[in-house]
């Protein structure tokens, strides 16, 4: 008897000592760069990007569990000035929520737009849409199409547009923002385009970058 209860006092410290020699996990390297594509059309900067998402294991299991996914798109424009820091003139916002819902085994991906030109009121737009593959959602959560990121009126050529995508670790639960072995540590993207001439294109690959 002394035996056994022995073993129930020492269980919960075996319990914890096998979880702090579990590896860290940390994301897989992509398996191709991400690609962009900034085009100036005659009302605004028009904005296509493509990113090889790919989830680690504990990310996937969360979604699996009904655990929601947050993803950010932010694009800043700026102006160069040679006498001060540089002119902030617009930012766009995406945000990409991703969630799966068990009663109709599909996934739902909402998204929601911002823009906040300098001095002025940011306008929401949300679309929502329902889909079969998790394949298919995370397909459509790294990639933008005609984002209109940004006015073209009064611009210059000289302005650049500054794009990152990532994973919003901040709205994850707490356990999984602090993982058994090591912290997470979330993928980002980023790409610094050149505003092109009217009717031209700017186009760009860069890798996976981090903080």
């Amino acid at each position: 008897m002394w035996r056994r209860r022995a073993l129930l006092r020492t269980a919960p410290g075996l319990v914890l000592a096998s979880l702090a020699v579990l590896p860290a996990v940390t994301e897989a390297a992509p398996r191709e760069d991400a690609s962009w594509r900034l085009e100036r059309g005659a009302d605004g900067l028009y904005l296509d990007a493509r990113i090889p998402l790919e989830l680690p294991v504990t990310l996937l299991d969360a979604l699996q569990r009904g655990v929601p996914l947050h993803f950010v798109w932010r694009a800043e424009l700026r102006r160069p000035r040679w006498y001060w820091t540089d002119r902030h003139l617009a930012r766009a916002v995406r945000t990409v929520r991703l969630v799966f819902q068990p009663l109709t085994q599909r996934w739902r991906l909402s998204v929601q737009e911002s823009d906040a030109p300098e001095g002025g009121t940011a306008a929401l737009t949300a679309l929502h849409r329902n889909l079969d593959s998790l394949d298919e959602a995370l397909a459509l959560v790294g990639r933008v199409q005609r984002w209109r990121v940004a006015s073209s009126e009064g611009l210059r050529g000289d302005e650049r547009l500054e794009v990152e995508f990532r994973l919003d670790v901040r709205q994850l639960p707490r356990p999984l923002q602090i993982l058994p072995g090591g912290s997470f540590e979330a993928p980002v993207w980023r790409a610094v385009l050149t505003v092109p001439a009217p009717g031209d294109v700017e186009s760009a690959e860069t890798s996976e970058a981090r903080p």
